[in-house]
């Protein structure tokens, strides 16, 4: 199933300890929290998250957790679609903390403006955890 950008700013703020019964819909807490914390700009909220929008919300997250965010890991040129990345998303996707917890789809490529599914935000969510938390 797809992922929406209002499902994973939800997720990261109950990630975060965010009480998010409240609110007019089931996501604004969570988007007001992602809008405080700079890791969304809380617009288009029922459009379903691309991998590279996936990858620089967690980046942000990372950020404002003060977590390591500069570039490493593996090169994004790696990748045969690296090229398809748009520019606001190069950065993120070169970070060190995102490259740890990446929802890679093997090593040829990441089909960054691809949609994002639950189950690749449920293994990048356990990567972070794992890797980077």
């Amino acid at each position: 199933t797809a992922m929406t950008r209002a499902m994973i700013v939800t997720v990261l703020a109950r990630f975060e300890g965010v009480d998010t019964t409240t609110g007019d819909t089931w996501y604004e807490a969570g988007q007001q929290w992602a809008m405080q914390n700079g890791v969304s700009d809380g617009s288009n909220m029922d459009a379903s998250l691309t991998r590279e929008q996936l990858v620089t919300m967690f980046y942000r997250y990372a950020q404002s957790k003060g977590y390591d965010t500069t570039q490493g890991g593996m090169a994004v040129r790696e990748f045969s679609d690296s090229a398809s990345i748009s520019d606001w998303a190069q950065e993120p996707w070169r970070g060190r903390s995102t490259r740890r917890c990446s929802p890679a789809r093997g090593t040829a490529s990441w089909s960054p403006q691809g949609t994002a599914t639950r189950a690749e935000v449920a293994q990048m969510l356990m990567n972070f955890v794992e890797h980077v938390g």
